[in-house]
């Protein structure tokens, strides 16, 4: 959990991928995986399609400000048990009864009360509300394609 500035954060994004991707890359940020973007992105109300390059400082800051309270939330309760994973040790993380929208697909999002939805980002199953988590146009889609199956990256 090594501090990054917001700067360093955005030189180090791939500018026409889409954040959720980036934020997948290890490169980028280590230790961030699928379960822990969406909730990052919801947290920092950001739609995992955006194009890295169209966020602003602020956008910027609010990722990294959530990813270092969700991460060390994570981390106080053992970790995410989805099904059937137990760690080595047959401790089962706790954090998963903490997640807002991974998973969540169809449920009421519990901010706006509209429903969670389910799109592929990168190949990777990725949940998010429409209302809550806008592109910058406004549209919970945005009309490049590219973003959402990963080309350009």
């Amino acid at each position: 959990m090594s501090p990054i500035s917001p700067r360093e954060f955005r030189n180090r994004l791939r500018k026409n991928r889409a954040i959720k991707i980036n934020l997948l890359d290890q490169a980028v940020i280590a230790g961030i995986g699928n379960i822990y973007a969406d909730e990052i992105l919801f947290a920092s109300r950001i739609h995992p399609e955006t194009r890295a390059g169209d966020l602003s400082d602020d956008d910027l800051a609010r990722i990294l400000r959530n990813t270092k309270e969700i991460l060390q939330e994570a981390i106080a309760r053992k970790g995410t048990t989805i099904r059937s994973y137990t760690s080595s040790l047959g401790i089962e993380g706790e954090f998963q009864n903490r997640l807002r929208v991974h998973t969540k697909d169809g449920t009421l999002c519990p901010v706006c009360g509209s429903p969670i939805e389910k799109i592929k980002v990168g190949q990777r199953a990725t949940y998010y509300c429409p209302e809550c988590q806008k592109t910058a146009e406004g549209n919970s889609v945005p009309a490049d394609p590219g973003y959402r199956t990963g080309i350009g990256q």
